[in-house]
């Protein structure tokens, strides 16, 4: 914990160790000289003393470990050792020094050294069975080549390297559900079209990794990776590709029977039933531990303007592939927001744009059975400006929810009312969709 309180002093004191970040001060402030503690002082000269003049330190360039600096108890002994990255004019200019603290001094204990153009991620986890964090480190080699991947075990002062292997892209995950960490990894061959995954886990004493399994035939590059579970709470991997040019499909990847394997591709190499709308992602939607995959189905258009609209079934996998529906949704992409629809609209629904309202289109909601008119059920709007609030709970609109600069409203029909729909049913009916924070999509 003194560890991490000096790196924060660190860092607030503006060193020249992190690269990154700026830090708001005050006028006063500017003009005082920083006090660093000793333990800082003793890592800085420690860190001058292997770094050569023209050596730049070299942050990891994403994921959650983007300093220069980093502090992790690498031997489970309950201090943290810190590791520098630096990059160098050698034959392998990317290397991670280990200092070792004690007495608030640092003594630099090993250095990880390895090509390539910079570091691409850091991440610490426990993967063996032994007290402390292994550090994992993904390198860039070149635009021409994929990114390499390395697991380094720290013992008694000295630096083990445990694995290494080409990915396009990995996650750290539990999937065996043993208490440990995995490496699981892609591999894409641009030529064929097709990918791998790969996983490696702690067996018999080291690191061992289990036969490939395939990526669906035509999955191209990777949109998302998510950890989660499959019916009967067993932990799996959904890996969202692009397919085509306007769509993705899903892998799902987990242990079945003490194999790892994809269990959504079929016997043709082809998961045609994960192949879905390209903004759609499997989530946890409804928040119970399980993750639901998307099933998009077109709904009959009701719509003059002919504008599409469908309707979203979500759906669990168990490891033998069956599916259990889950919830039927309206998902609007464009305006963040979507509907859980009721049993009884799932099968006679409806949407189109509706008439315009002080400059704001709506969207109607309706039940239609596809011969007679369709009968409006409610009517949903989103109103922005400095009167939102007030346009939306005008001319017997009522407000479902607010979020920044935007109030949502609803309209409920006499038909609707008939048809059980209030104010309470809708306001839970309606939802925001949430972002996900490293791709900046839905």
């Amino acid at each position: 914990m003194r560890l991490k309180k000096w790196l924060i002093g660190l860092l607030a004191a503006g060193g020249v160790l992190l690269l990154s970040g700026c830090f708001v001060k005050t006028v006063d402030e500017l003009y005082m000289l920083p006090r660093h503690s000793d333990a800082y002082n003793h890592l800085q000269e420690a860190i001058d003393a292997v770094k050569g003049a023209g050596d730049t330190f070299a942050a990891p360039i994403s994921g959650v470990n983007q300093q220069s600096v980093q502090l992790a108890d690498l031997d489970g002994d309950g201090t943290e050792e810190a590791v520098v990255f630096l990059k160098t004019g050698d034959e392998k200019p990317l290397k991670a020094y280990i200092f070792a603290a004690s007495d608030d001094a640092y003594r630099m204990m090993d250095v990880i050294e390895g090509s390539g153009t910079a570091f691409e991620s850091v991440e610490y986890a426990r993967v063996t069975d032994q007290d402390g964090a292994v550090i994992i480190i993904g390198r860039q080699i070149s635009a021409e080549l994929p990114q390499a991947l390395s697991a380094y075990a720290y013992r008694d002062g000295h630096v083990v390297e445990l694995m290494s292997a080409n990915y396009s892209e990995y996650r750290v995950v539990d999937l065996d559900n043993n208490g440990l960490s995995d490496l699981f990894l892609l591999r894409f061959d641009a030529e064929e079209r097709s990918g791998v995954a790969e996983l490696y886990r702690w067996k018999n004493g080291q690191i061992e990794r289990e036969p490939e399994s395939s990526l669906s035939l035509g999955a191209q590059s990777v949109k998302r990776i998510i950890s989660g579970r499959l019916r009967g709470s067993v932990p799996a991997l959904f890996v969202a590709c692009t397919y085509g040019e306007n769509s993705i499909l899903t892998d799902v990847f987990a242990f079945r029977d003490g194999v790892f394997c994809n269990i959504t591709a079929a016997d043709s190499g082809m998961s045609a039933q994960t192949v879905r709308n390209y903004y759609v992602y499997a989530s946890d939607l409804d928040e119970d531990g399980l993750i639901e995959i998307p099933d998009p189905v077109a709904l009959p258009s009701a719509d003059p303007s002919g504008e599409p609209f469908s309707k979203i079934i979500w759906y669990n996998l168990d490891l033998n592939g069956r599916r259990t529906e889950r919830m039927t949704t309206y998902h609007n992409f464009q305006g963040g927001w979507y509907l859980v629809l009721p049993a009884e609209l799932q099968q006679s629904l409806a949407i189109r744009r509706s008439e315009e309202v002080s400059g704001v289109r709506g969207y109607e909601f309706s039940e239609w059975s596809g011969t007679s008119s369709p009968k409006p059920l409610f009517v949903i709007h989103a109103f922005s400006g400095e009167n939102r609030d007030t346009l939306a709970s005008m001319d017997g609109r009522f407000i479902l929810a607010k979020k920044g600069d935007m109030t949502y409203s609803a309209l409920l029909t006499e038909e609707g009312e008939k048809n059980g729909f209030s104010e309470q049913s809708l306001a839970e009916m309606f939802h925001f969709i949430r972002i996900d924070w490293n791709s900046g999509e839905t």
